[in-house]
């Protein structure tokens, strides 16, 4: 996936963000603009952040060689896949795509009732494939307790956090878009996997993550985003951890951020929801669809060959499917067709033609005049409306992991697209709705 933007720093110095102060529109206050892009002086290296959070020895260590259908399920959500070698330095290729590779996501999990190892809270460490045990659970204790369900499960129940200097120190205010739709990366992550394995999967997005935050020691600098649970749930009332987890600095250096600090607690909050009722959006069997996972990459460059219909609808039918998740908010699904065999290129919204013509160029520089924006078969554009700004974002970044896969099981290329001229593409697609995200797929 990729982002643009930039924070301006000072050598060894955090740029002072309070400036710019907070807006009660987070998502139009970070519109990218001709000016903007080029308004940048480019990120302080000697302030990068590390990508890997890591518990002291204290916390007891759980190998996961013992547990193969564990160890392969949290590997096809969030584990490493490839790892990538530059001159000075080198990084790792994951399951779920993330803008400029920044990764700001951990994940943490409660396992209840799973064999070989004991009902608790751990941290999954990508990196050793491991896990660090948090906090045993008592009788009556769980997660579920954030949500105020009234049900234990009996299986799985997976946290994913960001955090937000990962990406704010590349990307500034606009990180909090990227740390939302690498959440709903991750969220799509967990969905194919637990495809792969044909269990019961859904997202939670409505819990209180100011008892969270408190209990887990975030201290802001780590955000609670959104739990996938993949398990039975069973009778019995259940109540949030006796937890008090001390502050574990997961990027190193930090510069705080009140823009978005205060654009997520506008938005930590979904109310007035609509619980959605999903099904599998993947057909293939599990083998298939783990290949897809693992050999599931940003493509750099296109052909500029055709893309046959048949392969665009296959995309479209899985990014379209329902999804179980207890604030499903309304996604348009805009798409910009410039070689697809048998279809008339033009702007389509929802699978019905909106306009006819080529707009290839067009798309290219809309999406910050990248080569990918013009030269795909396909470029996507995801819309909602600004009601219940977190949930919206987690379900475009989802529904974009579910393009990535499609188009890996069409054997297509995709590169998530984070920026883009926010204003002018939605005149382009004549919307009054937000532009949360960007997808170009083709050869």
């Amino acid at each position: 996936m990729r982002g643009r933007g930039r924070i301006i720093t000072g050598k060894n110095q955090c740029l002072d963000l309070h400036s710019a102060g907070p807006d009660k529109n987070y998502h139009r206050q970070t519109v990218h603009t001709y000016e903007s892009v080029r308004s940048g002086r480019g990120v302080d290296w000697n302030l990068q952040p590390k990508v890997f959070k890591r518990y002291p020895s204290e916390f007891a260590e759980i190998s996961l060689t013992g547990l193969p259908s564990l160890r392969a399920f949290l590997h096809h959500c969030c584990g490493l896949t490839k790892k990538k070698t530059y001159p000075g330095g080198s990084y790792f290729l994951r399951a779920n795509p993330s803008a400029g590779a920044l990764y700001p996501c951990e994940v943490y999990l409660q396992a209840r009732g799973i064999s070989g190892i004991v009902d608790a809270i751990y941290q999954y460490e990508p990196f050793s494939e491991k896990l660090r045990l948090l906090h045993p659970l008592g009788p009556r204790e769980g997660l579920e307790g954030y949500w105020h369900r009234d049900g234990k499960v009996e299986g799985l129940v997976l946290l994913v956090t960001a955090i937000y200097y990962r990406s704010s120190w590349k990307y500034g205010h606009r990180a909090l878009r990227y740390c939302l739709l690498d959440s709903g990366h991750l969220l799509g992550g967990i969905e194919a996997a637990a495809c792969c394995r044909e269990q019961n999967y859904s997202f939670v997005t409505r819990f209180n993550r100011n008892r969270m935050q408190k209990d887990f020691g975030f201290k802001g600098r780590e955000l609670p985003m959104a739990m996938g649970v993949c398990g039975k749930e069973k009778r019995g009332q259940v109540v949030c951890p006796d937890i008090d987890l001390p502050f574990i600095n997961g990027s190193g250096s930090f510069c705080r951020d009140p823009v978005i600090e205060e654009g997520f607690a506008q938005a930590a909050v979904p109310a007035n929801c609509r619980k959605g009722v999903g099904e599998s959006p993947y057909s293939v069997q599990s083998e298939i669809l783990v290949d897809a996972i693992l050999s599931r990459r940003s493509i750099r460059k296109f052909t500029g060959q055709l893309t046959l219909h048949r392969e665009y609808e296959a995309v479209l039918h899985t990014a379209m499917t329902s999804l179980a998740i207890d604030c499903d908010e309304p996604l348009d699904i805009f798409a910009l067709v410039n070689r697809v065999k048998g279809m008339e290129p033009g702007l389509y919204k929802n699978n019905r033609c909106l306009r006819s013509g080529n707009f290839s160029n067009r798309g290219g520089y809309l999406c910050l005049e990248q080569d990918l924006g013009a030269d795909s078969a396909v470029t996507f554009f995801l819309v909602g409306d600004s009601k219940n700004y977190l949930p919206l974002m987690l379900k475009a970044g989802l529904v974009g992991q579910r393009i990535y896969l499609s188009s890996e099981l069409q054997r297509l290329g995709c590169s998530g697209i984070g920026a883009f001229y926010d204003r002018e593409v939605a005149d382009f697609l004549e919307t009054d709705g937000l532009v949360l995200y960007a997808l170009a797929i083709g050869r």
